[in-house]
């Protein structure tokens, strides 16, 4: 059953240690060779930027959750109003289902379980392909459902546009020189396409689940986990599992939920018990604590800047402004604070 995925172990060379960062760039290093990037794959509008300064101003505008597109009664909600201001149009609706897709996904990949008990590095490169991860299970629905048609193929590069915009303000949370941003854009879609073409790559062997699963875990190991030695096949292969289990969710989901951004995201891989290659039960010698700083020490080695929303109190989340400022602000209350806040 394993043969693929421990293929993939096979020899140990340089060309497997992962660099996340090159120089000052963000989630560099090495692109697998076996996926040259596609011109417009996905989206054909990916954002280009000119050079400018970036202002620290208070954050005024609030990161929104799936849950919370709905729009509060009022003169400026009502029907009339919102057909007159072009609210319902089509590339409105376009925009927003987009939008509400991908803040669903962006949700579910901040999951504290998928970096304490997944043991997915918080860098850049490794947080990102999380995140396209999931972004790629909703891109499968809207190519491959038969209802989606060619309003799926629009919606799902608005669907990459919006993640184009949320990884720029990540490039930018890295304190980088604005002149090099969009070199660093460029960098980051090559290796997002190249593991998501690898993702799709896994799905064509319909002769066999067995096959699709270890090929599909060969291509997490390599482009999520970051060829990390450390982690046996059952660990890589949980994750594997719960991606199967979300596309197949994802797939069968009613319309009227799915355009709506309401997608009941399952919970993270159970990765208690995992097993060795041998057999034995897989124990990590080094506590979340040291994984934590020990990672914080690699990102700011390579000249990264570590994104901290480790052990935030309940109803706190990590935003970043359009500009690449970190600040933190609690879903309920509203309230927003450049400062991490405290238990």
């Amino acid at each position: 059953m394993r043969a693929v995925l421990l293929a993939h172990r096979i020899g140990r060379s340089s060309q497997h240690a992962v660099e996340l960062f090159s120089g000052n760039g963000v989630g560099g290093g090495v692109v697998n060779s076996q996926c040259s990037v596609p011109v417009r794959l996905f989206s054909t509008s990916s954002p280009r930027l000119d050079a400018k300064s970036t202002k620290e101003k208070s954050p005024d505008k609030k990161p929104v959750n799936a849950k919370e597109w709905t729009l509060e009664k009022s003169f400026w909600t009502h029907p009339f109003v919102l057909r007159m201001l072009g609210y319902f149009g089509a590339e409105s609706t376009r925009i927003r289902r987009s939008e509400a897709l991908f803040f669903s996904c962006r949700d579910q990949a901040n999951k504290p379980a998928f970096f304490k008990h997944g043991k997915i590095r918080r860098d850049f490169r490794s947080r990102h392909m999380l995140l396209s991860l999931h972004v790629w299970i909703i891109h499968r629905r809207l190519i491959h459902h038969e209802s989606s048609g060619e309003y799926g193929k629009l919606l799902q590069e608005a669907l990459f546009d919006r993640l184009w915009d949320d990884t720029l303000t990540r490039i930018r949370a890295q304190n980088l020189a604005e002149l090099t941003v969009n070199s660093h854009l460029n960098n980051v879609q090559k290796y997002t396409f190249a593991g998501c073409m690898s993702f799709d790559h896994s799905q064509t062997f319909d002769e066999s689940d067995e096959k699709r699963l270890d090929e599909l875990g060969g291509s997490l190991w390599r482009d999520v986990f970051l060829r990390n030695e450390k982690l046996p096949v059952d660990h890589v292969l949980r994750l594997a599992s719960y991606v199967q289990r979300e596309r197949e969710m994802v797939m069968n989901l009613p319309e009227e939920l799915f355009l709506d951004g309401r997608i009941p995201w399952g919970a993270p891989p159970d990765w208690r018990n995992v097993k060795t290659d041998e057999g034995f039960d897989f124990k990590d010698d080094e506590s979340e604590q040291e994984m934590i700083i020990r990672q914080k020490e690699e990102v700011e080695k390579s000249g990264g800047v570590f994104l901290d929303d480790v052990d935030l109190p309940e109803g706190w989340s990590l935003a970043i402004t359009e500009e690449g400022k970190v600040y933190y602000w609690n879903t309920e209350t509203r309230e927003s604070r450049w400062e991490k806040p405290e238990e």
